[in-house]
């Protein structure tokens, strides 16, 4: 019975433990300026969440899912995962062009800036049938691959949230 109580008492230790490490992989708070947005922290990485959009937690890769203030996971019309982890590439632009080959996108010819790093911008085109990539931003940092992924049925302003999430990007040190 001993044996059996402390093997029970470890066992809730360590789905806790399990269950505090998930929850501190995306750490959300008000924005001391504006209290109607969002920011949101990683191990890797702080970032505003966009206007009018709110993060959510997740796991996997995926470190976070924002998705647009009015509208409710998994009713939504357009979506933003921020994946980390080990690059399948040996660059961010060759990511960028092996994530666009799979979607029959294309790569952008000039890289763009996220917080002093090089970054490389996939489009893709819409299918208007079903939420699928449409817009990502790819960069690397510290050995690790990070993909700012939109989806949705049609584009509409989902640039525009992806250019105010990479403007508001601060690497960790």
């Amino acid at each position: 019975m001993r044996n059996s109580l402390l093997v029970l008492v470890c066992l809730c230790c360590f789905v806790s433990t399990k269950a505090f490490a998930q929850e501190e992989r995306l750490v959300v708070r008000k924005s001391s300026k504006d209290p109607s947005l969002f920011v949101c922290e990683t191990k890797h990485a702080t970032f505003n969440v966009p206007k009018d959009w709110q993060p959510n937690q997740s796991g996997g890769a995926t470190y976070a899912i924002l998705t647009k203030s009015n509208e409710t996971y998994p009713k939504v019309s357009q979506m933003i995962s921020i994946d980390i982890g080990k690059p399948s590439e040996p660059t961010a632009k060759k990511l960028a062009e092996a994530f666009a080959k799979k979607f029959n996108g294309s790569v952008g010819e000039v890289a763009i800036e996220i917080d002093g790093e090089k970054g490389w911008r996939v489009t893709i085109p819409t299918d208007k049938k079903s939420i699928r990539p449409v817009d990502c931003i790819v960069a690397f940092k510290d050995g690790r691959s990070f993909l700012l992924i939109g989806a949705a049925k049609e584009a509409g302003d989902l640039p525009k949230a992806l250019d105010e999430l990479v403007a508001g990007w601060k690497w960790k040190k």
